[in-house]
């Protein structure tokens, strides 16, 4: 046998594996693939075509072109449910991943109690957001609510209108939220933390560093990527907050907890005014994915200067 004809039959041996190497990620990822379509993908763009016309959840889509967002634009219920979502989520977001961080540093310091510690404040992950913004509903009562009661044993007040009230209503909303979304972001940041080598705290420690110089010299910038990613997944959560937001107020007082999710709720399941709701959806995930793609490209910024 020559030496060309060992080349060409060294080559075709070597095809299948190669071939074979390229196929089988594409095999492994078609199901999530396929799941991505049906799930996200289709009724994405299922909403885009019901948002071009109007429909009221029989029959087939008139089309109107761009009529509804050119409602949209004029919609001033619409211009305050996006001020207030974007309340919502800068509150949501800033106390979340906050609180999340300081209480992962001191489980991750061993402060007395930080088995029980982490356990507790975990609590409110697995609960139903529906069921904690009724528990929460309750709490806030004017009258027979918990939270006006542990009030007025301290001296300030017992009969606050928390929910009934405009000027404080999404607060509580905000409050709930984050209570129930910590014990989340204490987790993963934990996780994040605890993978730092002890010797790095070690260290800063013998050249007199204290607490809180460790924290922001050596724990966060180390801790930037995780930061970021569950900044991000905050950002969504708060964005797609219906649950809480519903079962605390339904949006009220007037519109004042009416953040987009609810917006869209009323306008296709209470007005049945399914085109008008769809745009507004198509709007809202617009918003969510600008500032998810903002706050990726910030954190990855961090994390390149951290470097």
């Amino acid at each position: 046998m020559t030496a060309d004809k060992v080349v060409l039959a060294a080559a075709a041996t070597a095809r299948p594996p190669r071939r074979r190497a390229r196929i089988f990620p594409i095999a492994v990822m078609a199901p999530a693939l396929v799941l991505l379509l049906a799930l996200v993908a289709y009724p994405i763009a299922g909403s885009v075509r019901i948002s071009l016309g109007s429909w009221d959840g029989v029959g087939a889509v008139v089309y109107h072109g761009l009529d509804n967002y050119r409602r949209l634009l004029h919609d001033s219920l619409v211009w305050q449910s996006i001020g207030t979502s974007l309340q919502f989520f800068i509150g949501t977001v800033v106390f979340t991943v906050t609180l999340g961080c300081l209480l992962a540093n001191a489980i991750s310091r061993k402060v007395p109690g930080a088995r029980i510690f982490k356990v507790v404040w975990f609590l409110p992950v697995i609960i139903p957001v529906s069921i904690a913004g009724i528990f929460w509903s309750n709490a806030f009562q004017p009258t027979t609510g918990v939270v006006n009661s542990l009030l007025g044993l301290i001296g300030l007040g017992d009969g606050h209108a928390w929910l009934a009230s405009s000027s404080t209503a999404l607060y509580a909303a905000i409050f709930v939220a984050v209570w129930t979304q910590t014990g989340y972001a204490m987790l993963i940041l934990l996780g994040a933390m605890e993978a730092i080598p002890q010797e790095v705290h070690e260290a800063a420690t013998i050249d007199g560093v204290g607490a809180a110089g460790r924290l922001f010299r050596i724990t966060l910038p180390n801790i930037v990527p995780m930061l970021g990613t569950i900044t991000t997944l905050t950002s969504v959560f708060s964005f797609n907050a219906f649950g809480v937001i519903y079962a605390m107020t339904r949006g009220g007082p007037g519109n004042s907890t009416s953040i987009l999710p609810v917006l869209v709720y009323k306008q296709s399941f209470v007005d049945q005014d399914y085109g008008y709701g769809s745009a507004t959806a198509v709007i809202t995930t617009l918003i969510v994915a600008v500032i998810g793609i903002m706050v990726m490209r910030i954190f990855r910024q961090q994390t390149l200067d951290a470097r």
